[in-house]
């Protein structure tokens, strides 16, 4: 495996020939973390240091998954207790009667969605990559999967997402991102707790996460960018959008935060240590799917890999996942070894997943 200076040289080259703009990347091992840095926090900005804060987007999903497994440990939750009783907006919902099919032709769902479906995201509700009217009905309601956390209440957000069908069948397929949103509203309806005091009693607290959290100092958050119309790079979004507590504490994708206390968060997928049980990371980082849930889950997770509770399973025996907005975060289990590389652009940004994919290969 590269040491993270070797990697620097390579990403440093990236951000010389105008490629990419800053990053952060860092290996962690033996308790002991190896960040280095490069570029600028955005473009003609200060230089990018290690400590700097960037938007998680959907790098925030493994933190629901050790949030829940620790309410599993203490006898809160159960894996396969539905969720109807806290959430009766989606205690009987309606499904397409065929994927790709009118949105006004439906039957009703077979069996409640349980704990354990929106952990592993086969609720039957998320990305519709079969129905784009559905996706669009999502859209226009403000309840679409994104790289930010919805802009209404969590209790609006489930009287909208109520209004339109499920994509499919709870546990015949699987729908990313939905579930994770959906999941963190019943943990904080069932305890009478804000999912943010959730993740800072049961996460960050317990793990020293200082810099993690659903706002943010802008002065130390990175300007993401992204593809926009024209094809120009602009600014994703404003750096005050954590400045302020949101109005809806997304488990899919409402952290910021910065690569050395995500490595910290990796670190509890080996073993547990020290926030959870061997067993409840083991259970963590198994694949769940059948055969056919995978097949559905194709695109989105690696040939061959299948899905844990809110965290990819590689067939290499890698564990974790990656945020639209251009981070990305990976545990060997087996070496006891984790990296994150995160970027200030988005996957669609040219160069993003070739510094990523770079990076990867050089860690190996």
């Amino acid at each position: 495996m590269a040491e993270p200076r070797e990697i620097a040289a390579v990403l440093d080259e990236m951000v010389g020939a105008g490629r990419l703009i800053g990053y952060v990347c860092g290996v962690r091992q033996d308790g002991l973390s190896r960040l280095v840095a490069g570029g600028t926090r955005s473009v003609d900005g200060p230089a990018m240091r290690e400590d700097a804060v960037f938007p998680l987007s959907s790098n925030t999903k493994p933190v629901a998954g050790v949030v829940t497994m620790r309410l599993v440990e203490r006898g809160v939750v159960g894996l396969d207790d539905p969720v109807g009783a806290q959430l009766p907006e989606l205690a009987g919902p309606r499904v397409l009667a065929e994927s790709d099919g009118r949105l006004d032709r439906t039957v009703p769902a077979r069996r409640p969605v349980t704990v354990r479906d929106l952990l592993t995201m086969t609720a039957g509700v998320g990305w519709p990559v079969d129905n784009p009217a559905l996706g669009a009905a999502m859209a226009e309601r403000g309840v679409a999967p994104g790289p930010y956390a919805p802009s209404i209440p969590p209790d609006e957000y489930l009287r909208r997402l109520a209004e339109l069908p499920f994509a499919g069948q709870p546990g015949e397929g699987w729908w990313y991102h939905t579930s994770s949103d959906v999941l963190g509203v019943y943990l904080a309806r069932l305890t009478g707790v804000p999912v943010a005091r959730l993740v800072a009693d049961h996460v960050v607290g317990p793990l020293g996460l200082a810099d993690t959290g659903f706002t943010a100092d802008p002065a130390r958050l990175v300007t993401t960018y992204r593809v926009g119309p024209g094809n120009r790079v602009e600014p994703a979004d404003t750096p005050d959008r954590f400045a302020r507590t949101p109005a809806f504490e997304s488990l899919a994708c409402g952290l910021a935060g910065t690569v050395g206390d995500y490595l910290g968060l990796l670190d509890v997928l080996v073993d547990g240590g020290p926030i959870l049980t061997a067993e409840s990371a083991e259970q963590m980082t198994t694949d769940h799917l059948t055969s056919r849930q995978r097949r559905s889950a194709e695109g989105f997770l690696e040939p061959g890999s299948g899905y844990g509770f809110q965290v990819e399973v590689r067939p290499d025996g890698t564990v974790g996942w990656a945020g639209g907005l251009g981070t990305i975060g990976y545990v060997d289990r087996r070496a006891g070894r984790s990296a994150a590389v995160f970027t200030s652009q988005a996957f669609d940004v040219p160069g993003t997943a070739e510094a990523l994919e770079t990076v990867w290969s050089l860690l190996d």
